[in-house]
């Protein structure tokens, strides 16, 4: 050894099996896996959570948008459970304006006071729906603003459908504006506060609160009521969005969700009507009512109806060994019409959780032997009743058997193997008899040394993978041997 050898030993001897200890553990990607994801999570839980969001927000979302555009019918069907009643409620709600709108129209369409205000709106050009609104509110919230006191800027703001939008920041100013001067003309020490306000048509109701204010624009004569809904409305916000409130600073992307709470106050209450001449009767308009009603039940029903069938239709066909021919409303029952492997199952788990019980079934199918890829690897593995180290595969449209398999288990099931690749629909290249099991079938017959001179290897013959037994063995023992795998095609003995 070297001086160079000695003294580098005498310097880094100590440290070089640590060294070398720690520079294969770098090399080792698994072991540095495993230790960051020691350390992962309570990484996290000990991270900036507002910095860890914001970098995750980016990647998560480009990830489930590209998971939405790949797979876009499972999410649809992940999401049908949640969207489904809101879209019912919606349409619940879409119909009850519709009936309220048509019964309306009618009225004011035969009705003497109808023809005055057509008349009126002709000779001043006020549209007639908006002549007719007027005359029918008592009151109605068209427009609510949450507006920051301090600043005059506009949070948010609701507008109850088919009102003309405004400009809410000039809105917004103005109110800001006229509190200003309430406080500073009426008022000494500016405590002063802007509670009512008339513009025209229109009243201006105000409540107050530390930070912010919420004013409502309404058409009519509003209960007093109102005005306790609007503090509560204030009252909520201020306690879900205390931090955004303290930290506003123009920004109202902190205020997610606020229209939900701002939203119930866009109230509308309409005058009860009297009798007038050439008026419908209240009677009349029951009926109109009763009828649309049914009429629309109708329509939704037949909607859920066609909405099921098409469900129903969906499952059977993605359905292994069942092939639908028909499938229709009975009463209230669904047929279904068609063929049915006596192995295949219907759905039915898939179809209650889209409310289809399977009471509403109705099976008419005739009996088929399906020869599909899935139902044939569905009877292959309840008839073989596969050992350890035996497997059933599809690749391809194609089914393989393959492994080791012991070979009494091969001989038990050989004629049926045989028939089924025979017929094509079975691939057994990759199949042969398990070491083991040979060599352990061979240690039962023989004594141990009869088998000094006996080897094992594989030997591939047409579409077969056989074990072959070679080497030299006496005349006796060899015949024995000949005549242990004399009816096993898995086996050939070409020992002398």
């Amino acid at each position: 050894m070297s001086q160079i050898e000695e003294l580098r030993d005498i310097i880094v001897g100590a440290n070089a099996d640590e060294l070398a200890a720690l520079k294969q553990r770098i090399a080792d990607v698994e072991s540095r896996a495993r230790d960051v994801a020691e350390v992962l999570a309570p990484a996290i839980n000990q991270s900036d959570k507002a910095a860890l969001i914001s970098s995750l927000q980016k990647p998560v979302s480009m990830s489930l948008k590209q998971a939405i555009r790949s797979e876009p019918k499972e999410y649809a069907e992940i999401l049908y459970p949640v969207m489904a009643p809101a879209i019912r409620r919606i349409i619940s709600q879409a119909i009850s304006s519709l009936l309220v709108t048509i019964n309306q129209t009618m009225e004011s369409a035969t009705s003497v006071k109808g023809l005055k205000t057509r008349f009126q709106s002709m000779r001043t050009g006020v549209p007639y729906a908006q002549l007719t609104l007027r005359q029918s509110l008592l009151y109605r919230v068209e427009h609510v603003y949450l507006i920051d006191r301090d600043s005059g800027m506009q949070i948010a703001e609701v507008t109850s459908q088919g009102t003309d939008s405004l400009d809410g920041d000039a809105v917004s100013a103005m109110f800001s504006a006229i509190q200003s001067f309430v406080q500073d003309s009426f008022s000494s020490d500016g405590s002063a506060l802007l509670t009512d306000l008339k513009v025209g048509d229109y009243n201006v109701w105000v409540a107050n609160g530390p930070k912010l204010m919420m004013a409502c624009v309404l058409l009519g004569d509003a209960p007093e009521g109102l005005k306790d809904d609007l503090y509560d409305a204030l009252y909520k916000i201020r306690t879900d969005y205390a931090n955004p409130i303290a930290e506003f600073d123009g920004d109202d992307q902190n205020f997610a969700g606020v229209d939900e709470i701002m939203q119930p106050l866009l109230q509308l209450q309409l005058k009860e009507g009297e009798s007038e001449v050439g008026r419908p009767s209240r009677r009349n308009g029951i009926l109109l009512m009763i009828l649309s009603c049914l009429f629309f039940y109708f329509v939704y029903s037949q909607f859920v109806q066609s909405n099921k069938l098409s469900t129903v239709e969906y499952y059977l066909r993605q359905a292994p060994g069942i092939a639908a021919t028909d499938i229709y409303w009975d009463d209230e029952q669904l047929v279904i019409e068609g063929l049915k492997d006596p192995d295949a199952k219907i759905p039915y788990a898939a179809l209650e959780a889209y409310g289809i019980d399977r009471d509403v079934l109705k099976l008419q199918m005739i009996p088929f032997r399906s020869l599909e890829v899935d139902m044939e690897l569905q009877r292959f593995r309840t008839e073989l009743t596969l050992p350890a180290g035996v497997y059933l595969s599809v690749r391809d449209g194609v089914i393989y058997l393959y492994g080791e398999a012991p070979i009494l288990w091969l001989n038990e099931n050989d004629a049926r193997i045989r028939q089924l690749a025979a017929d094509g629909r079975l691939t057994i290249s990759a199949l042969s008899a398990s070491y083991e099991s040979v060599s352990d079938l061979l240690r039962a017959s023989f004594e141990k040394r009869d088998l000094k001179g006996i080897s094992m290897s594989s030997l591939a013959r047409g579409d077969l993978t056989m074990l072959q037994i070679d080497g030299s063995l006496e005349a006796s023992k060899l015949a024995l041997m000949s005549a242990l795998f004399a009816g096993s095609r898995w086996v050939v003995v070409t020992a002398k």
